[in-house]
């Protein structure tokens, strides 16, 4: 059985940078099960949400932006951040299926928490920079949204057996602007979105 200590999970974040079909496949070959997977998308939501937070009290979101009352509450935040990997999973094993391919949601959840999980090491370096470098932490959330599309694209095609990943990526290009839209109707209908005007 493979051995889930530090060093497999260190080689797992540089894989899931440089090859990350390789690692998709590792990760799925652990075939965790579905209360694990939900524990630890709960772990990496709590700990995002309070990086967010931390992020905010150092640099508060002006008042009239529409992150502003997700940022603000650690919880509200946490939850944004389990809904939006439950969202990816769901979106990683349907659309791929309707295309013909063969991942479920359970795999699709082990991979969508794991990018998370990636993206909340970038996220904590990010806090760190932002207390000594400003400027580079702003870039470096540039890059964290390139890292998300790279790996969403390479790990949906793994679970999948896609072989032509532009294909995959317009395909995500697609469902985020769908998704985008969606979550700003509900957003506004709950009354987090912020009304703006004259």
């Amino acid at each position: 059985m493979m051995a889930l200590d530090i060093a497999f999970f260190t080689q797992l974040v540089a894989e899931s940078v440089k090859t990350p079909r390789a690692a998709a496949a590792r990760l799925l070959a652990l075939s965790l099960p579905v209360q694990v997977l939900l524990q630890a998308a709960l772990a990496v939501a709590a700990g995002s949400a309070v990086l967010s937070w931390i992020a905010n009290a150092m640099f508060p979101v002006p008042v009239d932006t529409p992150w502003a009352a997700l940022t603000s509450s650690p919880l509200r935040m946490a939850l944004a951040q389990l809904a939006g990997m439950l969202l990816v999973a769901g979106a990683m094993s349907g659309l791929g299926q309707v295309f013909g391919g063969r991942g479920r949601f359970v795999q699709a959840l082990a991979l969508a928490v794991w990018i998370e999980a990636v993206l909340l090491l970038v996220q904590l370096a990010q806090v760190v920079l932002l207390l000594l470098f400003p400027l580079f932490a702003s870039a470096m959330g540039v890059a964290a949204f390139v890292l998300f599309l790279w790996m969403l694209t390479q790990f949906t095609a793994a679970l999948h057996g896609f072989e032509r990943g532009f294909l995959v990526f317009l395909g995500i290009i697609a469902a985020l602007f769908v998704a985008a839209l969606a979550i700003a109707v509900l957003l506004g209908l709950f009354g987090i979105v912020p009304q703006t005007g004259a």
